[in-house]
């Protein structure tokens, strides 16, 4: 979101909520993501990754930029503490390297694009682990599910700033954000299910949330 479009009270709310939550992830992360050399390429992949996607974004007018999330395929390989804590880190690493963003809306963005679709990312997993069978295309089901699920909350938030503080007509919110940003949910879903199930086969390992003993054995 640009400069001066939304009210103050909420950016500073956002802020307050932003930093508590980051810094209790920073907190709650594993060491071994910092210190062991196979958890630090994955957090290396996923910062690397999105840190392309996220340049990628198109400004189709101020206060409607559209990119790509990661959130469920981070959640996923790395944990929802773990992934707080990149998924902030790309975003002020963006802002301060490259200016893209502003350090005014840096806490509104944190929470609507990381902390909200985090939690729900780990409440879909969390979910599916707990009431369906553990088999392998549950596990990449719930991915693109998730996904999708995530996207789309964002997209929601979003569009409800948009007609509530932005002074475009409804139709062109419609069509100009909500309808391609929905689209770009469904992509990401089928992209991140094909990531998900090259990882499965190949480094089941850069998974935290997937066991071969559960998923492959059904011990």
């Amino acid at each position: 979101m640009p400069d001066g479009f939304l009210p103050q009270y909420l950016l500073i709310s956002c802020s307050v909520l932003a930093t508590l939550f980051v810094l209790l992830a920073i907190w709650r992360t594993e060491t071994r993501f910092w210190s062991g050399y196979s958890e630090g390429l994955q957090v290396a992949f996923i910062f690397g990754g999105l840190c392309g996607l996220y340049m990628l974004q198109a400004d189709l007018k101020p206060g409607m930029a559209v990119h790509w999330l990661g959130v469920m395929l981070a959640v996923m390989m790395v944990g929802p503490w773990t992934a707080i804590v990149v998924l902030s880190a790309i975003h002020a690493f963006l802002l301060f390297a490259f200016s893209i963003g502003s350090l005014e809306t840096l806490g509104f963005n944190i929470t609507v694009c990381v902390l909200m679709p985090v939690a729900v990312a780990a409440a879909v997993h969390m979910f599916v682990y707990h009431r369906f069978p553990k088999i392998v295309p549950v596990y990449f089901a719930q991915v693109g599910f998730g996904d999708l699920l995530c996207m789309l909350s964002v997209d929601a938030v979003l569009t409800l700033c948009l007609f509530t503080w932005f002074d475009y007509p409804s139709f062109s919110i419609w069509e100009d954000f909500t309808l391609i940003l929905a689209l770009m949910g469904g992509m990401e879903a089928l992209i991140s299910t094909w990531v998900v199930s090259l990882l499965v086969c190949f480094l089941p390992e850069w998974l935290v949330t997937f066991n071969d003993e559960e998923y492959l054995h059904g011990k």
